[in-house]
């Protein structure tokens, strides 16, 4: 058997899926099986996987979302460990030996993520995001919203996923981060403050659907701070979370020209909890951040 389950799962992708593909299949790290899940594609996503054989496994379903294509690929993983990439990123060759090196030397941890490099479609880079880690995973991911960031960072035990279940398909757009809080609950997540992943900022993921986020990431903490098995320390702060994540939301539907839904949310926001103001102050140097990163992503 395989140690790596690598889990790709792709929609209309098939412009990038050869570099994915073959960045696993350069891997100092040779012991694992490649799982492309194609989610009912209509391009020629079928016919590039032909040239593929073992280890790579070709799996087409009718199209159900990306949690869906995820899920079926643990279904059918066979390693000890299930890595995630999506099919418009790239792993550099060393990603998988890294991890499983620090897994190994950090036996109590079951999770590994990393940084990763944000790069324009034509792979030129345009900054490095790390994680800035302040307290446990479970506690960050509850009270700072997704520090993971993206899914083909991550390295996990397969095991895992019997006791949290499947990636949640009803949250379209916030469904790894719940599989994430999830996750952290029954283990510590080691973190590499090495840039592992290229991760291709385009258009088909800038774009962000800004009342579907204000529900998903709504749903995500009221299921994280609902679990039995959270510490008391943290239910005290579902609040001052709730309301970071609506000052958040209110830069996503600023960004999306919809002012009255960046009103309503800073005022739930500061309603919530008064210390949300010091962020609303930092507001605008944030936005001018933004949109320097999308301008250089999009002159590039």
């Amino acid at each position: 058997m395989p140690e790596v389950s690598v889990v790709i799962p792709t929609y209309n992708s098939a412009s990038y899926l050869i570099e994915a593909v073959e960045s696993v299949l350069a891997q100092t790290y040779q012991d694992f099986e490649v799982l492309v899940i194609d989610d009912g594609s209509t391009d020629e996503t079928e016919q590039i996987m032909r040239r593929y054989q073992a280890p790579v496994r070709y799996i087409r379903q009718q199209n159900g979302g990306v949690s869906v294509a995820r899920n079926r690929g643990i279904a059918e993983s066979r390693g000890r460990y299930v890595a995630f990439l999506d099919a418009d990123d790239i792993w550099l060759p060393h990603k998988l030996a890294r991890q499983i090196a620090a897994l190994r030397q950090q036996p109590h941890d079951q999770v590994c993520y990393s940084a990763f490099t944000v790069v324009d479609f034509a792979l030129n880079p345009i900054e490095v995001r790390r994680s800035q880690r302040q307290g446990s995973a479970l506690e960050d991911l509850l009270t700072r919203g997704n520090v993971v960031a993206t899914p083909s960072t991550v390295l996990c035990e397969r095991t895992l996923f019997d006791s949290v279940g499947s990636f949640d398909p009803a949250l379209s757009q916030c469904a790894d981060w719940d599989m994430w809080v999830r996750l952290a609950a029954r283990t510590e997540f080691l973190y590499l403050d090495e840039p592992l992943v290229t991760y291709r900022q385009h258009s088909n993921n800038m774009s962000r659907n800004a009342p579907l986020l204000e529900y998903d990431s709504v749903q995500v903490l009221s299921k994280g701070f609902a679990m039995p098995e959270l510490p008391e320390s943290l239910h005290a702060r579902r609040q001052a979370a709730l309301a970071r994540n609506y000052m958040v939301l209110a830069g996503t539907y600023f960004h999306a020209q919809h002012y009255r839904d960046f009103v309503l949310c800073v005022a739930r926001a500061v309603t919530m909890d008064v210390h949300q103001i010091r962020y609303l102050t930092a507001f605008p140097q944030r936005m001018a951040a933004r949109l320097k990163t999308r301008n250089l992503s999009e002159a590039a």
